[in-house]
This record gives C-alpha cells, sequence and structure tokens, in this order.
C-alpha cells in the first residue's frame, strides 16, 4: 500500500510540475500574441493600413519580373480558371467592343466604355464585379482598383492579356495608385493604360509605352505626352505636369500582381460570404481561399527599408496563429495535467 501510495504521489508531482510549465508556456503565448496585436495598433486603425497588412501576407519572396509574355508566364502567375460573368460577355458583344486583329485598339474601345463624361463620384465601390462595372459606367463611382478589376474583366471576354501594376507613397501600404498593361500580340508588346486616370503614355514619337518604359522614362526625365483614351472624358489630371508629379512620387514603391483571375476571384464561395461584411473580411477570404494573386516588389535600393519592413510584417503576421495554436494546445495540456491525465 505504501509503494501504491509513493506511486500515485510522484504521478501527481509530475502532473503538477507539467501543468505549471504548461501554465506558463500558454500565459506566455497569449501575453507575446497580445503584444503582436497591439503592434499592428496603427495599421488596423484606417483602411490604408488594413491594405499593407493585406500586402504583407500577400508578399512574395522573389522580385518583379516584367520581361515575359503571355506565352511563356511566370511560376506562380495566376490566370483565370473562372467562367466570364454573362455580364461582361454581354457587354462586349453588344457594344462591339472588339477590333478584329488590334488587341491595342480593343483595349481602347473597352477604355472609353468604361468613362463617362461628366464629374466622378467619390469612393470606392466595395462590390462583385457586375456592381462593379455598373456604378463605374452609371455613376462614375469607383476607385483605381475598381476600374483595374473591371477592365482586366472585360479585356478577358475580348481575348486581351492583362497584369495589373500599383505604387505606393507610404511603404506599401493602401496611399497610391494601380493601373493595367496590355499584351498587344500585333506588336509583341506590352503597352500601359491607365483607364482611371484617363490616359496612356506615350513618346516623343507617339510610340505608346510599357510601364517599365514609362518608369524609366520619368526616371531619366524624357519628354512624354500623356494621350486621353476617352477625349470627351474628364482627365484624371487637369495638368499633365502634375500627372508627371504625382508619378514620379510613386517610381519607389512599384509593385505587380501576380495574377488577373478576377473571374475566380469574384466567384469564389469564401468571398462573396465575406463580402457581405467588410472589404478586409472579402480580401481575407481570398487570400485564405487561394484565390487572391500574390504581389512582387520591384526591387530598388530605395525601397529596401520599406520591403524589409513588409517582409518582417509578414513573418509577424504569421506568428498570431501560430501563438494561438501556441497557447490553445498549452492550456489543453495544462488542463489535462490538472485532472491527473
Amino acid at each position: 500500500m505504501l509503494v501504491i501510495a509513493q506511486h500515485r504521489s510522484d504521478v501527481v508531482a509530475r502532473a503538477g510540475g507539467r501543468g505549471r510549465v504548461l501554465g506558463a508556456v500558454s500565459i506566455a503565448s497569449v501575453l507575446a500574441l497580445l503584444l503582436l496585436l497591439v503592434s499592428f495598433g496603427s495599421e488596423l486603425s484606417d483602411s490604408a493600413g488594413l491594405v499593407k497588412l493585406r500586402n504583407a501576407m500577400l508578399l512574395q519572396a522573389q522580385a518583379v519580373d516584367a520581361d515575359w509574355t503571355p506565352d511563356s508566364l511566370p511560376d506562380g502567375f495566376m490566370v483565370d480558371a473562372g467562367e466570364p460573368i454573362a455580364l461582361y460577355r454581354d457587354i462586349v458583344a453588344q457594344n462591339g467592343l472588339v477590333v478584329p486583329g488590334d488587341d491595342w485598339a480593343t483595349s481602347l474601345a473597352i477604355g472609353r466604355h468604361m468613362l463617362i463624361d461628366g464629374k466622378r463620384a467619390e469612393g470606392p465601390i466595395q462590390g462583385d464585379l457586375a456592381e462593379t462595372y455598373r456604378r463605374i459606367v452609371e455613376r462614375g463611382e469607383g476607385y483605381c482598383g475598381d476600374f483595374t478589376d473591371s477592365f482586366a474583366g472585360l479585356a478577358a471576354v475580348a481575348g486581351v492579356f492583362v497584369r495589373t501594376w500599383s505604387f505606393s507613397f507610404d511603404g506599401f501600404g493602401g496611399h497610391g495608385h494601380t493601373f493595367s498593361e496590355i499584351w498587344d500580340r500585333q506588336k509583341g508588346r506590352w503597352t500601359m493604360i491607365d483607364v482611371f486616370n484617363n490616359f496612356y503614355p506615350e513618346d516623343s514619337a507617339g510610340n505608346p509605352l510599357s510601364a517599365t518604359t514609362f518608369r524609366q522614362a520619368l526616371l531619366e526625365g524624357r519628354k512624354l505626352r500623356l494621350v486621353p483614351v476617352d477625349e470627351s472624358a474628364r482627365p484624371g489630371f487637369v495638368h499633365e505636369e502634375k500627372a508627371f508629379a504625382y508619378y514620379r512620387r510613386g517610381l519607389p514603391q512599384w509593385y505587380m500582381w501576380w495574377g488577373n483571375n478576377v473571374f475566380e476571384y469574384d466567384q469564389s464561395g469564401a468571398v462573396r460570404l465575406l463580402g457581405e461584411g467588410h472589404r478586409a473580411l472579402e480580401q481575407f477570404g481570398a487570400i485564405l481561399s487561394g484565390v487572391h494573386p500574390g504581389m512582387r516588389i520591384l526591387y530598388e535600393a530605395e525601397n529596401r527599408e520599406a520591403r524589409e519592413a513588409l517582409y518582417w510584417m509578414k513573418w509577424k503576421l504569421l506568428a498570431v496563429p501560430a501563438l494561438a495554436l501556441l497557447a490553445l494546445i498549452a492550456w489543453i495540456g495544462r488542463s489535462r495535467a490538472a485532472r491527473g491525465v
């Protein structure tokens, strides 16, 4: 009997020791988790900060390489697996937006169709592709991201391949701009078009430019011209020099969205479910379901500090579920130890 009692005493002592260790681990994990969440305070307080958190989650380790074509897609670039929605097919067909044998003319036709004459309304749309299109063309609403999504969808229906560039002013957060670039099969080159701001860039000889050529020309101070997509529509910038100043300010923080799967995104169950709430929840659902394209930064010496900060933010975000899981496992283990299991 004494042996049995001693054995039970040893078991209880070991369980108690294990419980104390697991309790300490659980408490430490919760404290670390709280500190992490507090460190995201400034990002959680406004929409631009939420965009930075989203971008950190989507950040890929590879730098942007823009030297590829749709016939030789780079690894990981997400092309659309979703079916085009009926509305977009009807728009392209009924408005004759396809110019046979001319991808650039088709792109300009789509851009003109999306632009309306008159003053544009303020604010993001935060709807699906159908609602986004209707509010752009019927009310003149939408941010630049709404325009690039709708343009990419219409272009895909018309047989034109699109990729999307962005730049920021706040360390790859939500203060910035996004625009489109199309692959012109007839000329075998990329060409930039900014439908939201109603222009595409030309060099002094009148040649439309790719996004990277436009960027390099701005860096070098070469003479450029911004040509209206639709001369009857409101320009994004009344004074051309203000447009150049705006784009020059964003030169250090360019990045590309690594995919153009707008229909797949639009049709995702998680996106539609969470899209009923906040836009950030919708995008979180897209990330979890694997339909949100990643982002790749155009590496420059000037953006090294900003991209390293974004990488660090990514690791902190990855630590949040890891710490939460560790705290849960430790708490369950402590509870089992307390029961002597």
